[in-house]
């Protein structure tokens, strides 16, 4: 079994995932799903799109760089973290020149929208078979791969989901049209230039590489886009030395059995877990032994959740946070959904008759997602800002009186969060100090 598996890794097939009939035969199913998907995350988080908040680094990096529509485009390469992040920068230059009031709405539904793009993106490619795993895949890779509800309401954990958009849409089959796949190209590198990690690029495209043809070129360029980004990061914060250390490799294998492919539902790690999932891959293995574009995709896909989880524990962010957050594991946990739906769409494409299966499996993933997001409320809820409204009319009514034409400064700020505080001056610039200040403070309880 492992030298016919090994020949299959030999063969160079063309890259096609897309059937010549994929849209007239399933546009109502991925219109339906599509539509529902969309109503779904509405509702289950409504609160949070008719009174949205600024979280974490969306009031410093975001809306109080940005206020006032002041800075030049020479901010789209703001480096906050250490590292470029255009889009996002974008976005919040775009945003500031709203209404203060309506630029938390355009923060969440900007974001939203991202995120639906990168859920979608998958079974619009062509690359799942079954209709019933075509209607199910966005739920389970928006409602369940997207670990929180901070990547649909915030600006900031876009820079998780537009890496995740950049590789599902590394799967997508070539574009024959030369000026399309030139205009594809330039968005992928925009969501290369997105984010830092979308080092993931690297791997990704060079197994798409050795392993398929007909993506050589673009994959190559990418890559060369990705060396082009990461060489501007000013501060590396690799330590690939931690490989050896035995707590990080023990750490490596408790995060990816509990917390990304048994998803934190099964209780703690233990060796038992292990050889289980072990004999279940191994038992997929031989039944999909066979087929040679599966086990090509499945082990760049399971190659790219190792990296996602090497992003945290080969850096010196374990020890900086000292404990693993949601967004840590979110790229290895949206993959790893996408893996699960490719694995039972494969399985249900071996014979006619089991493309009934589908509504077995439907029912099971939907079952799957319902109890995931009833038992991880972070999911779809977050304590909200309270008074931020009235923080935002307080800015808009000071706006009003033109404190700059006479001669005032007035700082506005919220809260009591030393890190993540709204603020914004308004009248005078900074840089003079002859004149007074008045502070006004609007409290967050």
């Amino acid at each position: 079994m492992l030298n016919q598996l090994l020949n299959i890794f030999k063969t160079r097939a063309v890259y096609t995932v897309r059937d010549k009939n994929f849209w007239q035969e399933n546009q109502w199913v991925l219109f339906s799903s599509f539509v529902l998907f969309v109503i779904t995350v509405l509702w289950r988080s409504w609160p949070h799109y008719i009174n949205p908040n600024l979280f974490v680094e969306d009031t410093t990096h975001y809306f109080n760089y940005f206020y006032g529509n002041t800075r030049d485009y020479s901010s789209l390469f703001h480096n906050t973290n250490g590292y470029i992040n255009i889009l996002n920068n974008l976005i919040a230059k775009w945003v500031a020149y709203a209404d203060v009031r309506m630029q938390p709405y355009l923060y969440a539904y900007i974001g939203t929208l991202i995120a639906v793009l990168a859920s979608i993106s998958l079974p619009f490619s062509g690359i799942f078979k079954n209709k019933y795993i075509i209607f199910i895949a966005p739920f389970l890779l928006g409602l369940s791969g997207l670990n929180h509800i901070f990547y649909y309401v915030t600006l900031t954990y876009q820079i998780y989901i537009l890496v995740i958009l950049l590789l599902t849409l590394l799967f997508w089959e070539p574009i024959k049209n030369n000026v399309l796949n030139f205009l594809f190209f330039l968005l992928l590198s925009l969501l290369i230039w997105s984010g830092p990690y979308s080092v993931l690029t690297v791997p990704a495209a060079g197994c798409l590489i050795l392993f398929f043809r007909g993506k050589v070129r673009l994959m190559l360029a990418l890559i060369a886009v990705t060396i082009a980004y990461t060489s501007t990061v000013n501060e590396s914060t690799i330590w690939l030395h931690s490989i050896f250390s035995e707590h990080i490799r023990f750490l490596w294998r408790q995060l990816l059995i509990e917390r990304v492919i048994l998803m934190d539902l099964a209780g703690p790690y233990s060796r038992m877990k292990l050889v289980m999932v072990f004999a279940v891959f191994a038992g997929v293995l031989y039944i999909l032994r066979k087929d040679t574009f599966y086990l090509k995709v499945a082990f760049i896909l399971f190659g790219l959740m190792n990296g996602g989880l090497a992003t945290l524990l080969l850096s010196k962010k374990i020890a900086l946070y000292q404990r693993v957050l949601p967004c840590h594991l979110v790229i290895a946990q949206f993959l790893w959904m996408f893996l699960v739906l490719l694995t039972i769409d494969r399985i249900l494409l071996l014979k006619k008759q089991w493309r009934y299966g589908g509504v077995v499996a439907f029912v099971m993933l939907a079952s799957f997602i319902l109890y995931d997001n009833v038992h991880k409320p972070d999911k779809w809820s977050f304590p909200q800002m309270k008074n931020l409204q009235v923080f935002l009319q307080k800015i808009y009514e000071t706006e009003q009186l033109s404190p700059l034409e006479n001669n005032k400064k007035v700082i506005i700020y919220y809260g009591d969060n030393k890190h993540f505080s709204p603020r914004v001056s308004l009248g005078v610039p900074k840089e003079d100090k002859k004149t007074e200040s008045t502070i006004i403070h609007i409290s967050g309880n």
